[in-house]
């Protein structure tokens, strides 16, 4: 029979652990970005929030992982609380794979076969996407090398006092294991390990499922642990995302420590009547961990929406956060460490950043008309949030890792950059010149001509219009748009050109609004142009379209 060996025994474990962290940073790096960009934009719909959750998380292996992922949208405002608890249902269902999968022989023994395939991928690939595949591939083969390793290491302890006697005073002291499962899973950061060990003295006959039923409940709550952490500091949101995770684990593994016995006896008579299906113990724990994690979607699926108001009145938004003055809403720095995350809301915050310039704009000609001095202060203090969400999304974009992004991820940095820095340029023009001209005008009281004053707002409309599609491409990356604006910027040329011949002639009939306005009517009209070629500046790289103007021989519209 052999004795124990401890080296033995701790190898295995380490190969198991080494395997479950190779294959998933082989998938991050195959898929990760697409991956959360599925959970960012399908979770809107609870059923298909359900779907998200299983399947990331059956390619993650790891509900950890995506629960983590949700702490980080929330609190960025990509995802609501009832949005979060559906994928994390679903997550809880995706993690079973490995779970279920480590319980099939057959698929054990050919980790080998697996391993030596992965390796021949790695070393024959010749891009990223091949040596991510062969990392994968690599790390399968060891989870299940090392679950076989863990089986062979564990037997001897079927003929040690010790470890049987120690076993059984755990199964009289199911509490006591519950939380030894969650305390170590918590430390492992995932549940497969504290699971496939559990399965390993099953398969080896030294544990039985009464004794095991507690530890799955016991690593299915420890999986709690991490994502909150990760909200600890991150605000209202983050916190009400993991603990809601944490309150549907406890309420169902609560329920099942009071029904072990009961349970255990009902799964070894069903054992009996179906020996083909659920005969060993390591089937008999995947079992219990995957009828677990079903039950709880299925009782709490229909009540989402209940579960998260009870949640928003336990954890109620913090006086503070009501408090809190203007800063960056979306510049999450919990999401640095996931570049594609970080990119996501560097975009939000961008948007947030243009629709403030915009609104600066669109005040103008309400200042100009009625003297405004009121909505004048009001624009200059919108210039103060323009200067301060540019540093901000300028920061935050520098501290993204260099070495982890990829050339489009590059590209779409120095775009947000160009974009940012473009909006900050419009927000001085309208703050440092324009606004100059109108309190210049009514300081001293004067009118612009009637025919003036049309062409002045004509100008300004084409130049809204410019500003609302740049806008549009910020958000769509719609590349007709960017050569639409590109007609537009030629047209508005050609109509301030008009602009200023009309207001030359009406000088040289002596018209006396003209001659009082003249230097601001003029200096208006560059103004407005200088911030139309922003736009474009925008407009361009915020579009994949290239750099040069590619609608020259398009028609005007």
């Amino acid at each position: 029979m052999g004795t124990f060996s401890l080296i033995s025994f701790l190898g295995a474990l380490a190969l198991f652990m080494y395997g479950i962290r190779q294959s998933r940073q082989g998938v991050q790096l195959l898929a990760g970005d697409r991956l959360r960009a599925i959970v960012a934009h399908l979770t809107g719909n609870r059923l298909i929030g359900l779907a998200t959750g299983t399947l990331v998380t059956m390619i993650l292996q790891s509900s950890v992982a995506t629960t983590s992922m949700l702490v980080r949208f929330a609190s960025s405002g990509v995802v609501t609380l009832p949005q979060a608890m559906g994928v994390i249902l679903g997550a809880d269902i995706g993690t079973t794979l490995v779970v279920v999968l480590l319980s099939v022989k057959r698929v054990a023994e050919s980790s080998l076969l697996i391993l030596v395939a992965g390796v021949f991928v790695e070393i024959l690939a010749k891009g990223r996407r091949g040596r991510s595949l062969g990392m994968v591939l690599i790390g399968f083969g060891l989870v299940f090398f090392g679950m076989q390793l863990l089986i062979s290491s564990t037997i001897p302890f079927r003929e040690s006092r010790f470890f049987l006697d120690s076993f059984q005073l755990l199964s009289r002291q199911p509490v006591t294991s519950f939380l030894a499962a969650a305390a170590f899973t918590a430390l492992v950061q995932n549940s497969a390990t504290a699971l496939g060990l559990t399965m390993a003295l099953s398969f080896a006959g030294v544990i039985g499922i009464r004794e095991a039923i507690p530890i799955v409940l016991g690593a299915n709550v420890g999986t709690c642990v991490l994502p909150l952490l990760h909200s600890v500091g991150a605000g209202t949101a983050a916190r009400r995302v993991a603990l809601s995770h944490l309150f549907l684990k406890l309420a169902g593994a609560a329920v099942l420590m009071l029904l072990v016995e009961p349970l255990s006896d009902l799964i070894l008579r069903a054992a009996l009547l179906y020996p083909k299906i659920i005969r060993h113990g390591a089937t008999q724990v995947a079992f219990v961990h995957v009828g677990f994690n079903l039950a709880l979607a299925l009782f709490f699926f229909p009540f989402i929406r209940q579960g998260a108001w009870v949640i928003e009145k336990l954890v109620p938004e913090a006086a503070s956060e009501k408090e809190r003055g203007f800063r960056p809403k979306y510049l999450d720095p919990r999401s640095l460490e996931t570049p594609a995350l970080a990119f996501a809301n560097a975009k939000r915050e961008v948007l947030r950043l243009s629709e403030i310039a915009l609104g600066m704009f669109q005040g103008l000609i309400a200042v100009f008309e009625k003297d405004d001095r009121e909505l004048m202060e009001s624009i200059e203090e919108e210039d103060d949030k323009v200067d301060l969400l540019d540093r901000e999304i300028k920061f935050y974009l520098a501290k993204i890792s260099q070495e982890a992004l990829t050339t489009e991820q590059a590209r779409l940095q120095l775009n947000l950059v160009t974009i940012t820095c473009a909006l900050e340029d419009i927000g001085d023009t309208i703050n440092k010149n324009i606004l100059e001209l109108a309190a210049k005008k009514i300081s001293t009281g004067r009118r612009f001509s009637a025919e003036g004053w049309r062409e002045i707002v004509d100008l300004h409309s084409l130049v809204l219009e410019n500003f609302e599609m740049a806008i549009s491409v910020a958000a769509s990356e719609d590349e007709s748009i960017v050569r639409k604006i590109a007609r537009h910027e030629r047209h508005l040329a050609g109509r301030a050109a008009d602009c200023r011949e009309a207001h030359l002639q009406r000088l040289h009939k002596g018209v006396r609004e003209s001659f009082e306005t003249s230097s601001i009517h003029l200096d208006l009209i560059s103004n407005l142009l200088r911030i139309n070629s922003k736009l474009l500046e925008i407009a361009r790289a915020a579009s994949p379209l290239p750099t040069h103007d590619s609608g020259g021989s398009e028609s005007e519209e």
